[in-house]
């Protein structure tokens, strides 16, 4: 027998496969441009409400910047949990804060594409 949990389960994965589309969607080269020409801001309507939605995605399996000292360099990770820390460095590294932001953005974008 179906219950209403089923039901809302069933609205809240099309929810969640619609909104993945119009993110995709909405994830354009005018985006990747605007954040590559300035991570840190500010961002037009189309470019932050992306960049939201890219910040907002699961933590399991999501890049994330370390910082390996005061003022870098900075360390791309990605949160696993599970493993000590729930933090698996990467190779990349960056000395720049800013360029760090810049290729989360591209993975995470990728990522998006993906799926």
């Amino acid at each position: 027998m179906r219950t209403s949990a089923d039901r809302s389960a069933e609205l809240l994965e099309v929810f969640r496969l619609r909104s993945e589309e119009r993110l995709r969607k909405e994830c354009t080269d005018e985006v990747a441009a605007a954040h590559e020409a300035a991570p840190l801001g500010p961002h037009d309507d189309r470019t932050q409400r992306v960049l939201r939605a890219l910040r907002s995605q699961p933590v399991s399996g999501k890049h994330i910047i370390f910082s390996a000292g005061p003022d870098g360099p900075w360390r791309v990770s990605k949160i696993a949990l599970g493993m000590p820390g729930n933090l698996l460095l990467t190779e990349q590294s960056f000395e720049d804060y800013e360029d760090a932001m810049r290729y989360i953005f591209t993975a995470r974008a990728a990522a998006l594409q993906q799926n």
